[in-house]
């Protein structure tokens, strides 16, 4: 199983990160997102469906997902990015993403309410890879309402979720399911694995879990032993 962490401790590693040694939050960003792109054209290799379609939140975890859609963009694939909330509501670093992803000309639907869900639905079913980047580890309320819809849309089409960091709607801490939850194939979480992970039925929600380096300061890991 080897080491795991709760939400909150992650979250300090990631804080100390920036303060201690002023690594700026974009560059944690960029080598979450660039790491887990890497993971999502190994699995693209072995399926013939190469459409690619990143669902994006707000906060950071939408923003690794911006990460992750220009990198598949420059690698030529077909992508298509889904955002759920207005530019002003999107985080800084989430917000730095995604203006470098719309200048590159990426293909971006915005989905504020009902009405675009037919929409979202035809894009899903096409997809060979539907990429999770809506909620991250900081999720501490129940999910409902649209966002509720969006991931029950999302496990009805039954395609290929790739999860970033965790499957949203899943508590990073606990291991269970805040309302609903995507229901990943993969995930690839950042530097460590979560507690929450192997807690009751979360091992269902995040089927096969790869842990990928984000380059954070050696010294605060090795702490945690």
């Amino acid at each position: 199983m080897g080491r795991f962490v709760t939400a909150k401790k992650m979250r300090d590693i990631d804080l100390r990160a920036q303060k201690e040694f002023g690594i700026p939050g974009l560059i944690l960003m960029e080598n979450a997102g660039l790491r887990a792109a890497d993971a999502a054209l190994e699995i693209l290799k072995r399926r013939k469906n190469k459409n690619v379609t990143v669902l994006c939140g707000p906060g950071n975890n939408g923003g690794d997902g911006f990460v992750v859609a220009r990198h598949l963009v420059n690698k030529g694939l077909p992508v298509s990015v889904f955002i759920f909330t207005d530019d002003n509501k999107i985080q800084e670093d989430a917000l730095t993403n995604y203006i470098i992803l719309s200048r590159m000309g990426a293909c971006i639907y915005r989905v504020l309410n009902e009405e675009g869900m037919g929409v979202l639905k035809r894009h899903l079913t096409r997809s060979g890879m539907i990429i999770d980047a809506i909620f991250g580890i900081g999720l501490n309320r129940k999910i409902s309402g649209f966002f509720y819809d969006i991931i029950n849309c999302v496990n009805g089409v039954g395609g290929y979720v790739l999860s970033l960091d965790i499957p949203s709607g899943l508590c990073a801490t606990t291991g269970k399911v805040l309302g609903t939850c995507i229901r990943a194939r993969s995930t690839v979480t950042f530097a460590l694995a979560k507690k929450g992970f192997f807690r009751g039925k979360a091992p269902q929600f995040i089927g096969r879990l790869i842990i990928v380096d984000i380059s954070l300061p050696r010294i605060l890991l090795k702490r945690l032993k």
